[in-house]
């Protein structure tokens, strides 16, 4: 494995950062006071290619993800909410087009979404069934050339201000087993019997949260997305890629932290010298910054596997599980150096544990990525 980057990889970075600081942090300000994600957000970042896919001379393609995990780590330094409504949009919504979507469905949905002209939304959470993704309640009867839907959906980020969701549901109750019933299909927000409603939360503030409610919803045949009964396998799919993102989506939370108070620290005086200058705080900041390194190689190691068509369900799955459970800390630590201000709603880096706690459970809870990790357990020694 090669750390050195590309010219290609370098511009991209530099990219990023730039589009973050000239176009979304003027804007963040007014969007947090909103608790919205406007849909400037995919506007702004499909028209700078940083919705996860590019047009090339030869079709439509993901953005490596040697680079992409940079655009999430920058984000969530920025905002976690911003973060995850990209997101959500771009490796769930949009990924689904592009992992099994027919070339109809890719022009009608991928395109504008990796372009920022529609939000596409993701829903396979229900109320009864979260990390486990095959007790789905949500059903699809086959009525001529039309679906019936019927169900309820629930945490659905930016489920209700999305312009469609990628949604699944059974379709063969009597399968042998639940997860070998299920499909997955296509969905405009605004169809009949369709009912979205916002919900409130800690974390990600930006960001929407919502419950979808299906009301006899009827949607044409062509909207099954994928093949039948495959929706539970092509969830797992997307997942299995997605979670890379996130992993360096919580990385970029715990590193924003980490900025705000190695700031405040070298500012902050105490005991006639700033806080740093004590070697307790030292090797704090010492501890902490091999923790991050450690989560960064860990994200980096998994998006390399990935690109270069390797194995990497379960190093995906341990950049998400380190990143996430480390996070939870190091966001927490971080408050603590800004004494009382760090508990006061009206501080930045308030936020930051919030946002490390959504990212925890977000992607499959750590149970998930254990379960995984165990499961490949020999072949990860085989390499080691």
């Amino acid at each position: 494995m090669d750390f050195s980057r590309s010219g290609a990889e370098v511009e991209f970075i530099e990219h990023v950062k730039r589009v973050i600081e000239e176009r979304l942090r003027p804007e963040h300000p007014s969007w947090k006071a909103d608790m919205t994600t406007p849909h400037e957000l995919w506007k702004i970042l499909g028209s700078e290619g940083l919705l996860g896919f590019r047009h090339t001379e030869d079709g439509d393609v993901r953005i490596p993800w040697q680079m992409n995990i940079h655009t999430y780590r920058e984000l969530a330094q920025l905002s976690g909410g911003l973060a995850i409504a990209a997101f959500a949009h771009s490796q769930l919504g949009v990924q689904a087009f592009h992992f099994f979507g027919t070339p109809e469905q890719q022009k009608r949905y991928m395109v504008p979404g990796m372009d920022g002209d529609a939000v596409i939304a993701f829903a396979n959470t229900e109320p009864g069934a979260g990390s486990d993704a095959s007790a789905l309640t949500t059903t699809a009867e086959r009525d001529g050339d039309e679906w019936v839907i019927n169900g309820t959906k629930a945490y659905i980020t930016n489920g209700d201000l999305s312009d469609h969701v990628v949604f699944t549901a059974v379709t063969d109750p009597g399968a042998a087993r639940a997860h070998r019933g299920i499909s997955q299909f296509a969905v405009d927000g605004d169809a009949d019997g369709l009912t979205r409603m916002r919900m409130q939360k800690y974390g990600w503030k930006e960001s929407h949260l919502s419950t979808l409610r299906f009301e006899d919803v009827r949607i044409p045949a062509e909207n099954m997305i994928g093949e039948p009964e495959r929706g539970f396998y092509q969830t797992m799919d997307i997942f299995n890629s997605s979670r890379i993102g996130i992993a360096a989506l919580a990385l970029g939370t715990a590193l924003g932290s980490y900025r705000m108070a190695y700031d405040h620290v070298r500012r902050r005086k105490a005991f006639g010298k700033t806080l740093f200058e004590h070697e307790s705080k030292r090797v704090e900041f010492a501890d902490n910054l091999a923790r991050l390194e450690a989560g960064w190689l860990l994200v980096e190691k998994a998006a390399w596997l990935s690109d270069t068509g390797r194995e990497s369900r379960a190093n995906a799955s341990m950049a998400k599980l380190f990143n996430t459970e480390e996070g939870m800390g190091i966001t927490q630590w971080a408050t603590e150096a800004f004494g009382a201000r760090g508990v006061m709603a009206t501080h930045p880096v308030a936020e930051y544990p919030h946002d490390a706690k959504a990212a925890l459970l977000g992607e499959g809870a750590p149970e998930v990525q254990k379960k995984i990790i165990a499961e490949n357990i020999d072949s990860v020694l085989d390499e080691m």
